[in-house]
Order: C-alpha cells, then sequence, then structure tokens
C-alpha cells in the first residue's frame, strides 16, 4: 500500500480540496480512523460529506447521514495479509451489505457481519446461496441478477451483471514460489489457516459470467458512485450501468493480480475510462500471501494524469477517511484525506 496522495490538476501540498470552507465544516468522521461499521462516527444528518473508507482487499464503506454502507465482508483474512485493525467480530453497523462476488476474499465474514448488523446483504444467486451457506440469515438476503434498482436508507443502488476477471495458466504457481524464494515458508499453523479462510467461499466457474455484480451508488444530492469488485471484460450490463449513470462522483475499481503494471492497467483502464469519475480508488491491490503481491499504483496513476487530467486519484490506507462533497458546485471534490 503505497503511501500516495497524488491529485492532478490541483495543488499536490493541499490535503484539503474543496476550500477552506468545506474543511470547516468538515465532520468529525473525517478525522477519525475508526471504520464505522465498527461504530466509529457518521457524518450527521445535516451534513452534505461522504466519508469513504478503504478496508483492505475490495471492502468499502461509505458514510452519509448517519448511515453506513458496507461492500463485500472480509475481514478476517489469511495469514501474512496486512494488518487492518479491526476483526469480522466487531463489526456492528452497516444500512446495507453489497458483495462482488462469492470468492472468499469478498465473502468471508458475511455470516458473522449480516448476524450482527442486521442488514440486508445483496448478491447474485450464487452470492446469496454462499452467504446462507456461511450463516447470514436467510430473511436478509436479496438477490440481484443485473438490472435492478434498489433503496436502501438515503441510498439507490443500480445493480449490474458484471464478468469476473481471468488469469493465465500458472500465474498463482510463479506467485507462490515467489513467496516461497522470498519469504520464509508457512507453518504448519498458517497453512491450516490459509485452508480454513479459503473454504468460506465458492471457486464455483459460474462467478465468471453469472455471479459478479457491479453496483452505482445514488445519494438524494445527485452524488454517483460506481464499485466494481473484478474488472473482467466490461459487459453490456455494465455499459448500460454506464449509460444511465452519466459520469461518476467516485469510481472504485479492482486493479488486482497481474504484477506487470501495464498488463493489469489494460483490465482496470476500460472502466475507469467508461465512468469517467471525478475521483478514482483503487480497490483488490494489497497483497494475499501466498496468491498474490501488493501492486505498485504509480504507473496507473501516472496514465490517470496523463489521459484524463479533470480525474483526481487517491491510494488510502486502511481505515483512512476520504472525505468528499456531496452537494452543489464542489460535488464529487475531497473536502479532506487522513493519512
Amino acid at each position: 500500500m503505497a503511501k500516495t496522495l497524488l491529485l492532478s490538476g490541483l495543488a499536490c501540498a493541499a490535503l484539503t480540496l474543496g476550500g477552506a470552507a468545506l474543511a470547516a465544516d468538515a465532520p468529525e468522521a473525517c478525522n477519525s480512523y475508526k471504520a464505522a461499521v465498527t461504530g466509529g462516527p457518521l457524518p450527521p444528518s445535516e451534513s452534505d460529506t461522504v466519508v469513504i473508507r478503504w478496508l483492505a482487499n475490495a471492502n468499502f464503506e461509505f458514510g452519509y447521514k448517519g448511515k453506513v454502507y458496507l461492500f463485500d465482508a472480509y475481514f478476517d483474512r489469511t495469514p501474512r495479509s496486512h494488518a487492518l485493525g479491526f476483526k469480522a467480530a466487531e463489526v456492528s453497523k452497516a444500512e446495507a451489505i453489497f458483495v462482488s462476488h462469492a470468492h472468499f476474499d469478498h465473502i468471508s465474514d458475511i455470516g458473522p457481519v449480516a448476524r450482527q448488523t442486521g442488514a440486508p446483504v445483496i448478491g447474485a444467486p450464487i452470492t446469496v446461496e454462499t452467504a446462507k451457506k456461511l450463516g447470514a440469515p436467510e430473511k436478509q438476503l436479496i438477490v440481484a441478477k443485473g438490472g435492478e434498482t434498489m433503496k436502501f436508507g438515503d441510498a439507490t443502488v443500480e445493480i449490474a451483471l458484471a464478468e469476473h476477471s481471468t488469469i493465465q495458466a500458472g500465474l498463482i504457481d510463479i506467485y507462490a514460489s515467489l513467496y516461497e524464494i522470498d519469504s520464509p515458508s508457512f507453518s504448519a499453523q498458517e497453512k491450516t489457516l490459509l485452508g480454513y479462510v479459503r473454504s468460506l467461499g465458492t471457486f464455483d466457474p459460474k462467478i465468471i459470467t453469472e455471479g459478479t455484480l457491479a453496483y452505482g451508488l445514488i445519494f438524494p444530492s445527485g452524488f454517483k458512485a460506481v464499485l466494481i469488485g473484478s474488472s473482467g471484460p466490461i459487459t453490456p450490463g455494465v455499459r448500460a450501468l454506464a449509460e444511465k449513470l452519466g459520469p461518476v462522483d467516485v469510481a472504485i475499481v479492482a486493479y488486482q493480480v497481474h504484477a506487470v503494471a501495464d498488463t493489469q492497467i489494460g483490465y482496470t483502464w476500460p472502466f475507469i475510462e467508461l465512468f469517467k469519475p471525478k475521483l478514482f480508488l483503487p480497490a483488490h491491490h494489497d497483497a494475499a500471501p501466498p496468491a498474490w503481491v501488493d501492486l505498485g499504483l504509480e504507473p496507473l496513476f501516472d496514465k490517470i494524469r496523463a489521459d484524463m487530467p479533470n480525474t483526481a486519484f487517491l491510494a488510502p490506507l486502511y481505515r483512512s477517511p476520504i472525505c468528499v462533497s456531496s452537494a452543489g458546485a464542489d460535488k464529487g471534490k475531497v473536502v479532506s484525506f487522513k493519512y
């Protein structure tokens, strides 16, 4: 996770990007590292600030007007993953939980998280089936196949059928060899934990074309965000979602798997170009030993700066609050960002 703050077309020295007035109005949540889903502060109902936090992998939370919306539920992670700062048992609050797909690194903690929050869980049919097996209460499960419009609290959510990315044969073995050469071997206890966490999901191939969803999040002010947890080929559903939303304020797109930057940019870039966000946030780029390595974000950011100079970008750390204006002339601009 590179400690990088790069904001194209703006003064990089300034962490308050919407002006002094916006910074002065930033709610308490903009100064807290405590995730809202674990009881941290939320922007009050009178605030027009959206507080976004990356919670590792492809987990994100959006805090808005006293409510928090959670995307994915993978917190008690595989051994040697970077420390997130909290466990699944601490997640107690969510207005709704949106799951990208049913691979373990997106869904493994959905059982306890659903029970603890009481929140509805939205996912593709195979996602809902997996969530039920993992202990999510059946009454909280909502199936989506793409094309639906749903409302939760203050949020309207547009859902599209996406496609999961695929990788060439042998790449996972190469990463495993890299870890074996460049780090100590996993202990027997670590191997047991690794196997257990990986079992909390499914590797059913249906996930690729039938089980991955993209979500468009819309607030009453007109603020729009899109979240895409795997960067496979752009589907007709995702293209229709882009046409429905128009240019978005925030795009969160997976930047995953391929250690060669130019290769991975080729997967992630089409989504950025399609949704034309004011702010881009990467997802899924942190290490998952011994499967994936940490990916360098600078080549992607350099391309955004060169080819889409009106798009800002940030590389957040876990739990760092990214506060964005949701209304008025400054809609989509960063109010503050706390490392």
